[in-house]
């Protein structure tokens, strides 16, 4: 009898050693996953810092623009002050940017009293630009814009969003490609105030 009490508690110690051994290893690889997740996001982190140190700065006054539409009519910034403004800086050879055309169709759709300007990089050929725009079914302002004004906003990467808030002061900025709820997010987040 107590042989088989000292063979069963023999055997729960060695489950017990089993499962100890077992629950470190499992804690070892969750750290070791924690600390790679960390290192990623550090790094990406860091890029996406290094990619924006040109731009205009978050919470400055946005540098004023004007640019015409693709039916001529000019568009200044600073006429929109008392809106949030989502100012979105794209180029018709950008992939990234292709594919957001979707989720910036659909912030137009919903954006209440804020205010959604595409400004194309490449707008230099306005009837190019035009036949680009309607070939994708683009339902927001698109402006003609310039390497000078992409230079003046620090503008490096395409697409590059800016989020203004009702006074004209940039909020944020996103670089790289973003999704509707993101946009929508900031558009509000601007409007707030």
């Amino acid at each position: 009898m107590k042989n088989e009490a000292d063979q069963q508690q023999s055997a729960e110690g060695g489950e017990a050693v089993a499962r100890g051994l077992l629950s470190r290893l499992g804690q070892s690889r969750l750290l070791r996953f924690a600390g790679e997740v960390a290192l990623v996001l550090l790094v990406v982190g860091a890029v996406q810092s290094w990619r924006g140190r040109d731009l205009a700065a978050d919470g400055t006054p946005a540098p004023d623009l004007a640019l015409r539409d693709l039916q001529g009519n000019l568009h200044r910034l600073s006429d929109y002050r008392g809106r949030p403004v989502m100012l979105h800086f794209w180029a018709t050879w950008c992939g990234v940017c292709r594919q957001e055309f979707g989720a910036l169709n659909a912030v137009e759709a919903d954006r209440g009293d804020a205010l959604l300007l595409a400004v194309a990089e490449d707008g230099d050929d306005a009837a190019a630009l035009r036949r680009f725009v309607d070939e994708r079914g683009l339902t927001y302002p698109v402006l003609r814009g310039s390497d000078s004004v992409s230079r003046q906003w620090g503008i490096t990467v395409f697409p590059t969003s800016f989020y203004l808030d009702r006074e004209g002061r940039i909020v944020t900025h996103q670089m790289g490609m973003t999704t509707r709820w993101s946009m929508r997010f900031w558009l509000w987040w601007a409007g707030r105030g």
